[in-house]
């Protein structure tokens, strides 16, 4: 089984995109909401009736379960509080290869991802002796311009399903082995109106770790004329966004097609090896 869970509050509205690719090759998906409308800083959102009107007339197989609980602790740091719901919302999606995504990560060709896990399925027998984190690669949407997005294409990787959910920090966990798939996910990030940028990096896990306005205002000033002249953009560890591209598109359904079609996905496979090796390493270390 394959199963899907997001995390929402204030950028809601954009999850639609994310389960039209992920709908029908999953046999569950799971939205965890705080239930006191609260982020993982503390600051209030709402949701209005009207989502979850769309999202039950979207959900036509009976797929969606909403699961709401208090996501957010005063004690805890955004990143502790973001670490500790997504361990919460995995107990909830129960046992199988669990993929959490943010609600602005496009995995496009989804039909090739579940086969690829599917052929793995036989990880999932004993989890807890064959634990495996899978690696994506992504691509960042920096910046909705007029006439298209600037985007981050690097090598930049991200943990985003496991068969063994025991965060440490976000979705993942440096004591369970990780393997790169070659996937690639849209990651919408940054590409939004600026009132929504400076509501996502308030509220962001990382919101303490730099300088928010600062930052803010230099991202308000590259467009398709001078990105070019600016490297190592990250806030956190600049060299992570060495470089920026720009890609002349409509809206972000007309970006996902575009990039996908230069881009298929082309997963790479497990070689036997690395398969005996995960099943063999919970013997050795026991041994």
């Amino acid at each position: 089984m394959i199963k899907v869970g997001y995390l929402i509050s204030y950028d809601y509205d954009l999850i639609f995109p994310s389960l039209l690719q992920v709908y029908d090759h999953v046999s569950k998906i799971v939205i965890a909401i705080d239930k006191n409308r609260k982020t993982w800083t503390g600051n209030a959102f709402e949701i209005p009736q009207s989502f979850f009107d769309q999202l039950t007339a979207f959900d036509h197989k009976r797929k969606i379960v909403i699961y709401e609980d208090d996501f957010s602790i005063p004690e805890l740091t955004p990143m502790q509080n973001e670490t500790r719901e997504r361990n919460m919302l995995s107990k909830k999606m129960g046992r199988g290869w669990l993929m959490q995504l943010d609600v602005d990560e496009y995995i496009y060709e989804f039909d090739k991802v579940a086969k690829h896990l599917r052929k793995l399925n036989f990880l999932l027998i004993w989890p807890k002796m064959t634990p495996v984190i899978f690696r994506a690669r992504l691509i960042t949407l920096y910046r909705k311009l007029d006439d298209g997005f600037l985007f981050i294409d690097n090598e930049e990787r991200f943990p985003f399903v496991t068969n063994y959910p025991h965060y440490t920090i976000a979705r993942d966990n440096g004591e369970i082995k990780s393997i790169f798939t070659g996937i690639n996910v849209i990651h919408q990030s940054w590409a939004r109106e600026e009132g929504e940028i400076l509501q996502k990096i308030k509220n962001w896990g990382h919101s303490a770790d730099f300088d928010v306005m600062k930052y803010f205002e230099f991202w308000k000033t590259l467009n398709s004329s001078n990105y070019l002249e600016h490297k190592n953009i990250h806030p956190i560890i600049p060299k992570v966004w060495n470089e920026l591209h720009f890609l002349k598109s409509t809206d972000i359904n007309d970006f996902i097609n575009k990039y996908a079609l230069a881009n298929p996905q082309r997963i790479l496979p497990l070689k036997f090896k690395k398969q005996v090796k995960l099943v063999l390493q919970y013997f050795l270390k026991t041994i």
